[in-house]
């Protein structure tokens, strides 16, 4: 089968399109043929090199996918060839990502995709389990004042239809082009710049993007989340910051999957390029900029 493979680290044109052997689904796995696969911020990082991180070459790229059954394993049940589904397979742990024209991994890591749920909007599972961790990890009172940084990218803008659902008062740091689309999912104000963001206003601040400084804008005993490996705040004034890392589950993502199909969560699809492209892709995410997501085509 043809994947999107690296021999080494370094810029996006070190992704090539290549044979790799076809994968053996295990007694417990399924096979999917691939619709799609997603461009994630952890890909770019695996791409560039993170340290510690000890790859075996040629390594497949991506933790997205959505697709249909095309074998299953002797003890799986949850499954028939021929199903459409969506998972994400963490990549750094399983060895092998989504990059590729097939995806075997343990059924368990995979949720159906309801019939009017469309295989495009399905490759997000990373996105969407990323935010269901951090709202897991929340504690706040009723209607709590949150501020969501990056509140227009994929994490940030789920997050922040989760928290107005909830019934919390959100606002969100994003670029004042993103203003409309922010306030048509609920978001109160949203700010362009952190330095107009008033100082401890918030219960809790959900940092997608990155901004350690942002600890500065929750009340004293608040809360402080993020989901970047950036550099952290330290503790102070009862604050004490946490990450939250994203999780393999199926279960969630059928939740998920239900709340996409009936519209009550939407998660926008910025363009789609070919597998054999991948490299492309990566420099377009690069470029930064892009709302909604990136996908990969075989």
């Amino acid at each position: 089968m043809k994947a999107a493979v690296i021999v080494r680290t370094g810029p996006a044109d070190e992704l090539t399109y290549a044979d790799v052997e076809l994968p053996r689904p295990g007694p417990h796995d399924i096979r999917v043929k691939t619709a799609f696969a997603a461009v994630n911020p952890v890909d770019i990082w695996t791409r560039r090199g993170i340290p510690g991180l000890d790859l075996t070459f040629p390594a497949v790229l991506g933790w997205d996918v959505a697709g249909t059954v095309d074998a299953v394993g002797s003890e799986v049940s949850r499954f028939r060839v021929g199903d459409r589904v969506m998972g994400m397979v963490k990549q750094m742990t399983r060895l092998r990502g989504t990059y590729a024209e097939f995806v075997s991994a343990p059924q368990e890591l995979f949720a159906p995709v309801p019939g009017k749920l469309s295989l495009e909007t399905a490759a997000a599972p990373l996105t969407v389990l990323t935010s269901v961790k951090l709202l897991s990890n929340l504690h706040l009172p009723d209607r709590a004042k949150a501020l969501v940084t990056g509140a227009a990218g994929a994490v940030g803008r789920v997050t922040v239809q989760w928290l107005v659902q909830a019934g919390h008062e959100v606002s969100g740091l994003a670029r004042a082009t993103d203003e409309d689309d922010l306030t048509s999912l609920g978001v109160r104000t949203v700010y362009p710049s952190g330095a107009d963001v008033p100082p401890q206003a918030f219960d809790a601040v959900i940092d997608t993007a990155g901004l350690p400084q942002t600890i500065s804008n929750v009340r004293d005993g608040g809360e402080f989340l993020s989901i970047t490996d950036n550099e952290q705040p330290g503790p102070e004034r009862e604050i004490t910051p946490r990450k939250c890392y994203v999780e393999e589950n199926g279960a969630q993502l059928a939740a998920v999957a239900e709340q996409l199909a009936d519209g009550t969560l939407s998660l926008p699809l910025c363009r789609t390029y070919p597998l054999s492209n991948a490299a492309a892709a990566h420099a377009a995410f690069e470029q930064g900029g892009l709302r909604g997501k990136l996908l990969l085509a075989p």
